[in-house]
């Protein structure tokens, strides 16, 4: 039974690569029910796939899958001697950091190009 669908579900879909998870859509009905927000702070979408508006998380405060996101410019970081950092972010023990481009930037002078263009030869 369970292979039948599966099968079914290939077929429909392509592959299970393509199978997609979508959130329900935030309705009027879902927000009306959402609890006012009464404090002035940054406002963000509560985690998963809810609709209510909630209060970001701050710098240096706790964060992880399952709470509130960060506010502007911040991330939710394990910390630095973690063994297990997945782990510490779907406990809510990461902390909202000032978020950090890893991918690292090189300038022409540092990776030995001037700039000028550059003759490439086929072999």
């Amino acid at each position: 039974m369970f292979c039948a669908l599966l099968c079914s579900l290939l077929l429909v879909h392509g592959s299970v690569g393509e199978i997609v998870f979508r959130c329900p859509s935030c309705t009027a009905e879902r927000q009306a029910a959402c609890p006012k927000t009464t404090t002035s702070c940054e406002i963000v979408r509560e985690p998963g796939c809810g609709c209510c508006p909630v209060c970001a998380r701050q710098k240096g405060e706790l964060c992880g899958v399952y709470t509130p996101r960060c506010g502007s410019g911040l991330r939710c970081y394990p910390s630095a001697n973690s063994e297990l950092p997945l782990e510490q972010l779907i406990q809510g023990l990461g902390r909202c950091e000032n978020k950090v481009d890893l991918e690292p930037t090189m300038t022409n002078q540092e990776s030995g190009h001037s700039g000028e263009s550059q003759d490439f030869v086929n072999l």
